[in-house]
């Protein structure tokens, strides 16, 4: 008989915000591998809000199939390996779903260098959170000395690291956060040099005291009425990045509000930009050398929150957007050894 497992599966489509109702923690058997697959034990699973937008029945340009395993990705240990490139004993990221084991081609994963940093760290600071920060940083918005910085969600997995990069660059930071948690985050850990809380009744009081000379640079992944607001001080030839907009997430698609403020993007004389990291593919070896060398030596710090447990992934994943997530958000998979499956 092959062996159970533990997995997370989709029940529903969220009307709104997630709830933990809308998923459920169920035992499915483990497929065996087939030629060119490998069977990955996971062992830390990464929250991220962009997973929502994959649960509408409506999304672009695949929804999640409602009674499957949600997708997300995730690192973790090969235990057997019909691939070719990989070997039992490695260690990879990629796509593993909200499971306690996948399977997987081998050419879907990545393998993940641990003396860069912990196995964790590939799915934040040395992961894909790191290398969009970097390539945001340096290769999208070419962030240089003496600007102005102005980041949103900067608590967040790419905002925290994005900030650090931009101030390890020379740029005068403004952290834009949700509370004053994140606020007291950005100020103290992060070395913003200047922090606003979006939920302010004065925010765009707070926005002119904290950037007196104008916008330079705009990292945003939030969109909506927060977009709008930064740009009223976007300044002469300033550049906005667009890499999210997790204040429309839980909208359904086709319904979302449009933003831009184009009169000042036209009188500013400003260039706005969407990001997808993925057209920096030939940037990522970089990216993740400079990462892991101001990591090595104390520049960039990393920021991580880990929940125990498979069965818990839904309320860290519900967090993201109900709680008051600092920095990369985790799930630690609990394997049991009794399930045979070895390497």
């Amino acid at each position: 008989m092959q062996p159970e497992q533990r997995c997370v599966i989709l029940r529903s489509y969220p009307q709104g915000p997630p709830s933990v109702s809308d998923f459920e923690c169920v035992q499915r058997v483990v497929a065996a591998p087939q030629s060119g697959q490998a069977l990955i034990e996971t062992h830390y699973l990464s929250m991220d809000p962009m997973t929502r937008t994959r649960m509408h029945a409506q999304a672009k340009p695949a929804p999640m199939i409602l009674n499957d395993v949600v997708s997300g990705r995730g690192v973790g240990i090969v235990r057997q390996s019909l691939a070719g490139n990989l070997h039992a004993g490695d260690i990879v990221a990629g796509e593993l779903g909200w499971q306690q084991y996948a399977v997987l081609p081998g050419d879907s994963l990545r393998k993940v260098n641990t003396s860069l940093g912990p196995m964790q760290a590939s799915l934040g600071v040395l992961g894909p959170s790191g290398i969009a920060a970097w390539c945001l940083t340096h290769a999208a918005a070419n962030v240089r000395a003496n600007e102005t910085v102005v980041v949103t969600a900067a608590a967040g997995a790419v905002g925290s690291v994005a900030l650090q990069i931009a101030r390890i660059a020379g740029a005068r930071t403004v952290a834009v956060v949700a509370s004053t948690a994140q606020a007291r985050f950005a100020r103290d850990e992060l070395g913003a040099a200047a922090v606003v809380e979006h939920t302010s009744a004065t925010l765009d009081r707070d926005l002119a005291a904290a950037c007196p000379d104008g916008v330079d640079v705009f990292l945003d992944s939030v969109g909506g009425a927060l977009h709008n607001a930064v740009m009223q001080h976007i300044a002469v030839r300033g550049r906005i990045i667009a890499f999210g907009y997790i204040s429309a997430y839980n909208d359904t698609p086709g319904q979302m509000a449009e933003y831009g403020r184009m009169y000042q993007l036209i009188h500013r004389r400003a260039q706005l930009q969407g990001f997808l990291v993925a057209d920096y593919a030939s940037q990522f070896s970089a990216a993740l050398q400079d990462l892991a060398a101001h990591l090595a030596a104390g520049r960039l710090r990393s920021f991580e929150h880990c929940v125990d447990g498979i069965e818990n992934a839904p309320q860290a994943f519900v967090a993201l957007f109900s709680g008051d997530p600092i920095g990369k958000q985790l799930v630690r998979v609990a394997v049991t050894s009794q399930q045979g499956i070895s390497s």
